[in-house]
């Protein structure tokens, strides 16, 4: 018989996993139905102001802060840290140190994952899909399978991956920062959008598999310390 702490732990997890398999599903219909629809109305929009993603880069500190995923994922490990620490006299210093250098190796692992992903998938991101050449080659969605080339590393999205990662963390530890997080990644989910740097299907993606990867670390977590 399953303890009611197991019970209520396993509970938690197949509301996530519920979770992810919507936003897979989300993902879906965004890369048949919106990516193209969206990314073409910022495109013109945004070059109508003379804007775009890569005449940014350097001018608009929070197109900076938003796209820099080294600035993120140092982001991330700050915040995992101060969240863990809430705990420091519930956990002794060596489970904390432990829990401590599990989400660090967790990030680690994630960020392999999303590079191996990246280059699987091979997406394209936006701003290449309106150039003339791309264009006359009819890619409608933008995948161009096991692709190395620069410019095709769009899917899924390893911001939302990490941010979501980090926010699951939060959660599930109870900590005070929930909402504060909460918005933060609201923020980046929007932004990423918005300046054209990820299609909608990316950062649905991204968040899929942040919300999966950092289910399964936090099962494996609660069994051994059970």
């Amino acid at each position: 018989m399953l303890s009611s702490k197991q019970n209520k732990l396993a509970f938690h997890l197949m509301n996530y996993i519920k979770l992810t398999l919507g936003l897979i599903c989300l993902t879906l219909f965004a890369i048949l139905f919106l990516d193209k629809l969206i990314a073409l109305w910022l495109n013109e929009h945004l070059h109508h102001h003379n804007i775009n993603a890569t005449s940014l880069k350097g001018v608009s500190w929070l197109y900076d802060v938003l796209t820099s995923e080294l600035s993120l994922v140092l982001f991330v490990l700050v915040i995992l840290m101060i969240v863990s620490l809430e705990f420091r006299n519930l956990f002794s210093k060596r489970r904390l140190f432990v829990l401590i250098c599990y989400q660090i190796t967790g990030l680690m692992c994630l960020n392999y994952i999303k590079s191996l992903l990246k280059y699987l998938f091979g997406r394209c991101v936006p701003d290449v899909c309106f150039l003339p050449w791309y264009i006359e080659q009819g890619n409608q969605y933008g995948f161009a399978w096991l692709s190395k080339v620069s410019g095709f590393a769009s899917f899924p999205s390893g911001h939302c991956a990490f941010m979501s990662f980090c926010i699951f963390w939060v959660i599930a530890l109870r900590s005070s920062l929930r909402l504060v997080m909460s918005c933060l990644f609201g923020l980046l989910f929007c932004g990423l959008v918005l300046f054209n740097y990820h299609f909608l299907g990316d950062c649905l993606a991204g968040s899929a598999l942040g919300v999966l990867f950092a289910s399964c670390c936090y099962w494996l977590w609660c069994r051994a310390i059970d």
